[in-house]
């Protein structure tokens, strides 16, 4: 746990991009610390994860398919602090690549998913996006309202009113969820 909260706290810090060899020896690493019993070892991959990808460029980017369904997984996490940084670090991949490309990849598991959390948060998580990137991104609208609309049906009542509050939230110009 503390070499996680350390290496965290070195991406923070710093201001020097890195390579695709340090990309690639991070997300590897990382990727096995998702699977870890500790949340708080999870959450800590999650927000180095999250940090080293403003810190990489396009290096990251190649990892996407490996990288986006393990965090779609974590947000089925049983612990709301793991949920939220995947949360988090979803919206971090969708500003340094593309809104759409995200939601589509992480969509693709998470859209029909069969834990009901993880369809919930994604959910939420697409919420967030439409809040920051719908002005800039119109693809993402087209992209997520089939599957959110698809989620008005769903048997659990969280995951309607995550639906509900995606679809109607940006309609109101309110503060989307975080």
């Amino acid at each position: 746990m503390a070499g996680v909260d350390r290496l965290h706290q070195v991406l923070e810090a710093s201001r020097k991009s890195l390579s695709s060899t340090e990309v690639t020896s991070l997300v590897d690493c990382c990727l096995d610390l998702l699977k870890d019993s500790s949340f708080r070892v999870t959450q800590g991959a999650l927000q180095a994860l999250a940090s080293a990808s403003v810190l990489s460029g396009d290096h990251f980017k190649l990892h996407f398919n490996a990288l986006v369904p393990a965090v779609v997984d974590r947000l089925g996490d049983a612990k709301q602090p793991v949920r939220d940084a995947a949360r988090r670090l979803l919206l971090t991949l969708m500003e340094v690549s593309s809104p759409t490309i995200i939601v589509e990849r992480a969509g693709s598991f998470a859209w029909t998913c069969k834990n009901w959390r993880v369809r919930e948060e994604f959910a939420r998580t697409v919420t967030s996006a439409i809040g920051l990137f719908s002005s800039t991104e119109l693809p993402l609208q087209r992209a997520i309202l089939p599957p959110t609309l698809q989620l008005l049906s769903d048997p659990n009542p969280a995951v309607k009113e995550a639906a509900i509050s995606c679809i109607e939230l940006p309609q109101k110009g309110l503060m989307p969820c975080q």
